[in-house]
């Protein structure tokens, strides 16, 4: 079962942070899970919400702001909002990136970050997957890259999945915890489909996603879940 640190290991460090992120390939974290937004200026920037305030003692939205103002706020710890590509240089080589599409616009600037890194060969294609929850992000993404594993984000059962699934060519499902089941887990199998569950932190949850076949989980404590390996 994969271990894929959620933001980081943020259930101890503050989340989407370079010390988050330093910290989960520390604990043995074989992926890393972040999100992207985009600057008032077109920087790709790591940071989960749109807005500012619960996660650092900026204000506002975070489009709203140029690179030079949103690094000017504490992220937690002193830490400051990263660059996409200030990630990429922690990471890459050391483990797999799970980038989240999840400001508005994003698919474009994303894709051709990381084509840059595939090209200059500072990536491969394995060392990436690329999720949304939003699908018209993912079908952007996809007709700029279709050779890169996409996943899609649902915290609630949704009417067409495995259409959805099927019209995207997609690597992975990434679903809430309370979704799961023997039957889904088994159907997601059939159709050569992944499924990845959220957020999970309690050991008893990770003994029983493990006995139901799940192929990996997120975590705040990626050390405890290489632990529990």
């Amino acid at each position: 079962m994969i271990n894929i640190a959620h933001r980081g290991a943020s259930g101890a460090y503050p989340e989407n942070t370079l010390l988050a992120f330093r910290k989960a390939l520390e604990f043995g974290a074989g992926w890393i899970e972040l999100d992207v937004h985009l600057s008032a200026d077109g920087e790709l920037v790591v940071i989960h919400d749109e807005q500012l305030e619960r996660t650092t003692d900026g204000r506002g939205a975070v489009r709203a702001r140029a690179l030079s103002e949103l690094r000017r706020f504490n992220a937690g710890r002193g830490e400051r909002i990263p660059l996409l590509r200030e990630v990429l240089e922690l990471v890459a080589g050391r483990a797999v990136l799970n980038v989240e599409l999840k400001g508005r616009g994003s698919a474009e600037p994303t894709a051709r970050l990381l084509s840059e890194w595939l090209e200059q060969g500072r990536l491969t294609a394995a060392d990436l997957l690329v999720s949304a929850g939003d699908r018209q992000q993912l079908a952007v993404f996809r007709s700029l890259r279709p050779d890169l594993r996409l996943a899609v984000i649902y915290d609630r059962k949704p009417e067409h999945w495995w259409r959805l699934a099927e019209e995207l060519q997609l690597w992975s499902l990434h679903i809430d915890r309370s979704l799961v089941t023997g039957e889904l887990v088994e159907e997601a199998h059939r159709r050569g489909l992944r499924l990845f569950v959220f957020t999970v932190n309690d050991r008893s949850e990770l003994l029983r996603l493990r006995q139901l076949g799940v192929d990996g989980v997120f975590t705040d404590y990626p050390e405890r879940a290489a632990a529990f390996r």
